[in-house]
């Protein structure tokens, strides 16, 4: 009877611990789960990998279409499967070589070093030479083109320890099916045929505005669409490329390299003048950097973005929230008052000429984006929108001249006129005023004689690169 009690007591236990086994931490539900040391395959059109052990295949993210293939495998983290320890994602895509040339250079090669003198080591991965890069810390990434395929190959880890052993285990087991298919791609930068455009002119309303492409004494090329800045001192034009600040001489023709400006951190984007010939350097939540004769004569902490009043005196903090901050500067301190600017919502750009604010943001009442008017009080005088009192794409420079104001419309890539009531006037496109393909308007400065240049970028026609060019604009 004691022996009937003991073998039912246990049968009882097991049942139980096999019902408390819920309770264990779940698998991700996005994976799939081979034993531990069991062998797997993954087969792709442009792959296969061989792999085993503690790698995992997440299944939803495996890809295999026409021309583009992608596997992810994790490593999870036996405390808390949750989280994975390394996550190696494998990708091959049939493509042009523009996006491999850009990751070139964001991993740190050079790209005529790369072409022309064979100059970085490979490693063999699949039977493919890949470049190999390691942060040091936890990225580790294989990668090249194989032009003869028209192919871009990645194998990238995200890892917390990029020398796992593991690491090497799973790229001894991918093997790549590339086809030759005779492949050559289009030119390099140094290759390929410069930006240039010839004087143009735009009849608008009873304005006649000009433009004159203002070459570079060499060309600037660069990845970055968007975040270009451009002010003017005199004949000089300081122009910040990628988070590098130039001082160009402007002799009416060409925009010829001084010398380089140094700065503290490579994230800025935002340059300004002031009557006195001081450059003020923002962005990327860095300290404000005043710059006189190459040199920083003042810093200024907590001011996310400045939008300067030529004087110098004070400007304008923003973000993206309506609600800014009026600053005013006293030597190497300033003072702040808060201003909201009420009738826009998400900020895009901000500017300040001598007399306005321009606030050009999505309009709170959801009528679109429209560049709104303040004084320094951050009262509205006007509002500047198109011809039917809709919505503009994203301004990215607007000033006062005599005539009325003229604005910049990156997003639609127009140039925008309005007289000094606010009436709309004329709008003018890139392709008549620039001669540009589709560029992306990236700022613009005025001139001691009125005249505006506007810096954009632009993909050369031969698709060897995108430029940053600039344009002299007259007229109105």
């Amino acid at each position: 009877m004691k022996k009937l009690l003991a073998v039912l007591l246990a049968l009882a236990m097991l049942f139980s611990f096999a019902a408390c086994g819920d309770d264990s931490p779940e698998k991700p539900d996005n994976t799939k789960q081979p034993s531990a040391n069991s062998d797997a395959e993954i087969e792709a059109s442009l792959f296969t990998v061989d792999f085993g052990g503690d790698w995992i295949n997440i299944e939803d993210d495996f890809k295999n279409e026409e021309g583009y293939s992608k596997a992810v495998l994790q490593i999870l983290d036996p405390e808390d499967n949750e989280y994975y320890l390394v996550e190696a994602t494998i990708s091959v895509e049939i493509d042009e070589p523009y996006d491999f040339r850009e990751d070139l250079v964001y991993y740190g090669f050079n790209q005529y070093e790369y072409k022309e003198n064979n100059a970085y080591e490979t490693v063999k991965v699949g039977g493919v030479d890949l470049l190999k890069y390691d942060d040091g810390d936890d990225t580790l990434v294989y990668f090249n083109r194989v032009e003869s395929a028209s192919a871009s190959v990645y194998v990238e880890f995200d890892a917390t320890d990029t020398g796992d052993s593991r690491i090497q285990a799973l790229l001894d087991g991918i093997n790549f099916n590339l086809k030759d298919i005779g492949n050559e791609d289009g030119p390099w930068e140094w290759e390929g045929e410069k930006f240039s455009a010839d004087a143009a002119s735009v009849n608008a309303g009873s304005f006649t505005v000009a433009s004159t492409f203002v070459p570079f004494e060499a060309p600037v090329t660069t990845f970055e669409t968007f975040d270009h800045s451009v002010a003017a001192i005199g004949d000089r034009v300081y122009v910040l490329v990628d988070g590098e600040l130039s001082e160009c001489h402007y002799d009416g023709s060409t925009l010829a390299f001084v010398n380089k400006i140094e700065l503290p951190e490579d994230d800025y984007d935002r340059i300004e003048a002031t009557a006195d010939g001081t450059l003020w350097v923002s962005g990327g939540m860095n300290d404000i950097l005043c710059i006189k004769d190459g040199k920083t004569v003042a810093t200024y902490e907590d001011i996310d973005n400045l939008a300067i009043h030529p004087s110098g005196a004070w400007g304008v903090n923003f973000f993206t929230s309506n609600e800014c901050e009026i600053v005013t500067f006293s030597g190497n301190t300033y003072s702040s008052t808060p201003v909201t600017f009420k009738e826009a919502d998400t900020i895009m750009q901000l500017c300040v000429d001598e007399n306005n604010i321009y606030v050009c943001a999505n309009a709170a009442d959801d009528s679109g984006h429209k560049v709104f008017i303040y004084n320094k009080d951050g009262v509205l005088q006007k509002t500047l929108c198109d011809a039917e009192g809709e919505g503009l794409g994203s301004v990215t420079f607007v000033t006062q001249t005599s005539n009325g104001y003229i604005a910049f419309d990156g997003n639609m890539r127009d140039v925008l006129l309005w007289d000094n009531s606010g009436a709309f006037i004329a709008e003018i496109s890139d392709g008549d005023l620039f001669s540009t393909n589709y560029p992306w308007f990236c700022d613009s400065a005025v001139l001691d004689d009125g005249s505006v240049i506007t810096i954009m970028t632009d993909e050369r026609e031969d698709r060897s690169a995108t430029e940053v060019v600039a344009f002299i604009v007259k007229g109105f």
